[in-house]
């Protein structure tokens, strides 16, 4: 559910309004297992169903070559992530009949895909344009949901062993970073990374000693090679030199007017991805193969696959009985995350085939006309895009060649997550104190997404407008280069008039129910009568269970003392873009900045995947002088957070749970000591503790309390124990972390 925030003074006063609606179930054949007793040999329906579960799949598995043949769609498909929350580079999609491909999978992708009914487990193959948490923070909780997935309805001797799962992950160097972080914390058997390495290095370059890459090296061999597909990736080695180390050999370009790069630290790899389709037979003509003497049926159906047959009297080959195949598409997915890459962009030679003018003379032109690029996808940020030797990039695929620019700044607002922003916007209706609206459907309202600036761009591109779920297609020929969109915008007046046109009871029990609030029948403590509107406010950023729903994201709550700062209390995947939506794209930089410290209660993913990108884009705002921020975790979060470092900047310093126990078994380090009183002095604490709870190992709940004498307590996910219930006596706020 889209954030919800509760004030210290509306715990006691405020009355629930309870909006029931029916659970969605999937049903899989383990809703079988009711069948299975202790005497399995002798149930004939149980065994039926795992034989024909296993033939099935036999069967599919002997199909899937002759299926890629005929992959008679395909199209290309904008998944908008990050789109209106700016927390991650958006997705893209590409998509044949029995294979696809994501391209770049940022925090919320699992989410977003159960928003949109787009199928995880049937997306094994994903490719990362940059080594950074803003493209890859989502690949951790998608993988664990599919291998989950694969365990519930793949069968192996009617046992259900997962031997069928497999996540191929493509992406520059430093993606390697990714897989050590995760292997802390799941099985990471079937999922296979394969780390892109420039081609090697050229004569020159390695008599000169060089460390940038040439032109030539630039570009890989391709990676991805079947009967639908061949991609290729282009690696950009960033430079501080500016264009004027790296000068464009094959386009004239104002070098003068590139920005002055300043040296840059650490600065990643990107990958560009060309993705050449393969052909397709022609059309069929079957007079003329009559004609030919060859009769119909069987023969036909050869002929259309590529094999010659025995006409009346001679053989017959396919190309006499087919239409010349048509020119197969070919789609660019161009990322050039910042202007360090530009140089490494401009003189990659990959662009060659493609550019109109990256012949030197006419001759040469007429020899090796162009290709034509069908789609080019830009990922780059709006400060990229707009550089004129950008623009003049673009131009040289000519006007034939479509071009997406996809960033906050290209895109109208889009709303990516439209259910939770419609049931939040219903739930303002009732009550606006408890359930604000998202801040990024305001769009007046100056801690939205700033507005959209409109790209100068020359009249030689042929720009198409991006949006969420904008559709390329690119197969059948018939439909090749038309565009299919799905608006998706939310009128809050039109949504909450027809909430109080078609529920009025709703609108009278919340009415009721504020009036009883004024007029309280139990007394209210002192603690809370005497609390100032700022003293405290707890955000509910996730309520979800441990895989993100339609309207419920994973654990991460938000404890806001406002001039104070603030602190999380644990920090599931999508944290940074659910505070976003509560506050505010600008707004959201001030909360994270002065965040005193998180703290999370256990090592199960949807409790910590959201933190190493809260604590990168901490850095990024802060810049190189970003202080360390404490973070209080189980000891095995530790090796996640140093080895995900390893990708990003994120300065955190680490302190085991164990600290902050009442009763610890060894006396805290004198900087451990000093870190938990400066994060008390900040938010004003007399206790922060941690409590021993029973769930996994290394499992904790938490205990804040206030100098003005309020108590707030976090049970973490936990059983029933008596320590639980001792830590929640007198509490003013007690939060349960149940499902």
């Amino acid at each position: 559910m889209t954030a919800v925030s509760y004030s210290l003074l509306s715990v006691f006063a405020a009355r629930r309004v309870c909006l029931l609606r029916p659970q969605v179930h999937r049903f899989h054949l383990r809703s079988y297992s009711f069948l299975r007793t202790d005497h399995t040999v002798r149930n004939p329906l149980w065994h039926r169903v795992c034989s024909v579960s296993a033939r099935r799949g036999t069967q599919y598995r002997s199909e899937v070559s002759e299926m890629n043949r005929n992959n008679g769609s395909a199209y290309l498909q904008v998944l908008g992530l990050g789109l209106d929350t700016a927390d991650a580079v958006p997705s893209v999609l590409l998509f044949f009949d029995h294979q696809r491909y994501v391209f770049n999978a940022g925090e919320g992708f699992q989410r977003f895909c159960v928003q949109h009914k787009l199928k995880l487990n049937r997306m094994p193959n994903i490719l990362v344009t940059r080594a950074s948490l803003d493209a890859v923070g989502g690949i951790p909780g998608m993988v664990l949901t599919v291998a989950d997935s694969s365990i519930s309805h793949h069968f192996d001797d009617g046992l259900g062993a997962n031997s069928n799962f497999h996540a191929d992950i493509y992406g520059p160097k430093g993606i390697e970073h990714l897989g050590k972080a995760m292997s802390f914390y799941m099985r990471m058997k079937g999922v296979n990374l394969h780390e892109l390495e420039p081609a090697a290095p050229s004569e020159s370059d390695t008599l000169t000693g060089s460390t940038q890459l040439s032109p030539e090296a630039a570009v890989s061999s391709a990676i991805i090679q079947n009967e639908a597909v061949n991609i290729t990736p282009v690696i950009l080695q960033p430079t501080s030199e500016g264009a004027e180390s790296q000068p464009n050999k094959r386009q004239k370009t104002d070098d003068s007017s590139l920005p002055n790069l300043q040296e840059q630290d650490k600065v990643p790899l990107a990958a560009c991805y060309i993705c050449r389709l393969t052909s397709m037979p022609g059309k069929f003509l079957p007079q003329k193969a009559k004609e030919l003497g060859v009769k119909p049926g069987p023969l036909f159906g050869q002929l259309k696959a590529g094999t010659a047959v025995m006409g009346k009297d001679r053989m017959v080959q396919p190309e006499e009985v087919l239409e010349a195949s048509p020119a197969a598409p070919v789609v660019i997915i161009a990322d050039c995350p910042s202007p360090a890459h530009l140089p490494a962009l401009l003189s990659s030679s990959a662009w060659e085939p493609f550019l109109h003018h990256s012949s030197t003379s006419e001759a040469a032109s007429k020899s090796s006309p162009h290709q034509k690029v069908n789609c080019i996808v830009h990922l780059a940020p709006h400060q990229v895009v707009q550089l004129p030797q950008y623009q003049q990039w673009m131009a040289g695929f000519g006007t034939s060649t479509k071009q997406v620019v996809l960033n906050c700044e290209a895109v109208p607002s889009a709303v990516t997550l439209p259910s939770p922003a419609t049931l939040q916007i219903k739930l303002n209706c009732i009550d606006p104190r408890a359930f604000p609206l998202p801040q990024t459907l305001e769009p007046d309202n100056p801690t939205a997404i700033p507005s959209k600036t409109q790209l100068q761009q020359p009249d030689s591109i042929s720009r198409l407008q991006g949006s969420n779920l904008l559709r390329y297609n690119l197969r059948p020929a018939s439909r090749v280069d038309t565009v299919d969109t799905a608006e998706q915008s939310l009128s809050i007046p039109a949504i909450q008039g027809q909430l109080k046109t078609e529920m009025p009871e709703v609108m009278e029990a919340a009415e009721r129910g504020q009036a009883e609030a004024c007029s309280p029948s139990e007394e209210i403590p002192d603690v809370i009568t005497q609390a100032g509107a700022e003293e405290l406010e707890v955000v509910f950023l996730g309520t979800g269970a441990a895989m993100p729903s339609k309207y419920r994201n994973v654990t991460s709550i938000y404890i806001n003392r406002f001039a104070r700062g603030g602190m999380l209390l644990d920090c599931g995947e999508g944290t940074l873009g659910q505070l976003t939506r509560r506050f505010g794209c600008a707004k959201v930089k001030d909360i994270v900045c002065s965040l005193a410290c998180v703290w999370v209660s256990h090592i199960h993913a949807d409790h910590h995947a959201g933190l190493p990108r809260i604590l990168a884009a901490r850095a990024e705002w802060l810049g190189p002088d970003c202080p360390a921020l404490p973070v209080f975790g189980p000891w095995c979060l530790e090796r996640i957070l140093h080895t995900t470092a390893a990708m990003q900047p994120m300065p955190h310093l680490f302190f085991n749970q164990t600290a902050l126990l009442a009763e610890p078994q060894h006396e805290p380090s004198p900087e451990t000591q000093a870190a938990v009183s400066q994060v008390k002095a900040q938010l004003g604490l007399k206790t922060l503790q941690s409590l021993l709870v029973v769930h996994c190992a290394h499992a904790y709940a938490a205990i804040l309390e206030g100098e003005s004498g309020w108590k707030v307590v976090f049970s973490g996910d936990t059983r029933p124990c008596e320590q639980m219930v001792h830590a929640a006596k007198d509490a003013t706020l007690l939060i349960h972390e149940v499902c």
